[in-house]
């Protein structure tokens, strides 16, 4: 059985229709599911996380591997996965996996809804893992991957890029899905970056790189002069006192400009400075 005839007979037997309002498009391609699987490298060791179960197509072929934790936030889709599922490697988490507390998980396997990708994305790196494979609109993965001077580079890319190494391993087009998105989808593959300098405070790290891209389009040393307020309350740095800390690095670079290893080298120049004064 195909999976959308699958799918036309479990509508019809929950009775539910995708929910717009929650971007519920249901990946319906098995050899994209096949390939999913495969890109995580999965063992019987792992425990995997799923956001976004959906009607636990995806979640049935992880359970063959490993464990899974699947959030679902529909209530009819969770009385689905609740009926339809084996239990055996499987927590069900029945909420919304933005205000959840997330148990303990290794990887992450997931078609997540695209209308809170980045809500999801930035979670899910300040948790951390050792290794996501994940679908997202063509558009939203160019941001997880773009380099400096590119116009999709910005706060996400640099977050991104500082907790993983997103490698782009597929294209999926509207076809695979039911209903069928607009925008062509694309499957991003994020390893843990084993990287050697890391920030101090990855929390505040955080919170500083989305401050500086507010102000992408101006040079360094004026885009400080703008973010006074967060330097003063979360550093104890005054503005001026932040330019000459700085001053060995490229202030006439405009932030769009600046690369992931120059971000972790200025924060924690400031932020070993402000532990000292």
């Amino acid at each position: 059985m195909s999976l959308f005839i699958e799918l036309t007979e479990l509508m019809a037997k929950y009775r539910f229709r995708p929910k717009k309002k929650l971007a519920q498009n249901f990946l319906t391609d098995e050899k994209v599911i096949q390939r999913m699987v495969s890109a995580a490298e999965l063992n019987e060791k792992d425990k995997v996380l799923e956001v976004g179960a959906g009607t636990g197509f995806l979640t049935r072929e992880l359970q063959k591997h490993c464990s899974v934790i699947a959030i679902e936030y529909d209530e009819t889709l969770c009385e689905l996965l609740q009926n339809e599922l084996a239990k055996e490697n499987l927590e069900l988490i029945c909420g919304d996996f933005l205000k959840v507390e997330l148990p303990d998980f290794n990887k992450v396997v997931s078609t997540p809804p695209y209308h809170i990708s980045k809500k999801i994305i930035m979670k899910l790196l300040k948790h951390g893992f050792e290794l996501a494979v994940l679908v997202f609109q063509e558009e939203f993965v160019e941001k997880l991957t773009a380099l400096p001077g590119f116009p999709q580079y910005g706060a996400l890319s640099v977050l991104t890029q500082y907790k993983t190494n997103p490698k782009v391993i597929g294209k999926i087009e509207p076809k695979a899905f039911f209903p069928k998105p607009k925008n062509r989808s694309r499957i991003v593959k994020l390893e843990k970056n084993e990287r050697k300098n890391k920030a101090v405070d990855e929390l505040l790290f955080f919170r500083f790189v989305e401050e500086l891209f507010r102000h992408r389009n101006k040079n360094l040393s004026n885009a400080i002069s703008c973010s006074r307020e967060f330097l003063s309350k979360k550093l104890g740095i005054e503005t001026k006192q932040g330019i000459e800390i700085l001053h060995s690095f490229e202030l006439e670079k405009k932030v769009a400009l600046i690369e992931v290893e120059e971000f972790i080298q200025m924060f924690n120049t400031l932020y070993e400075c402000s532990k000292n004064s």
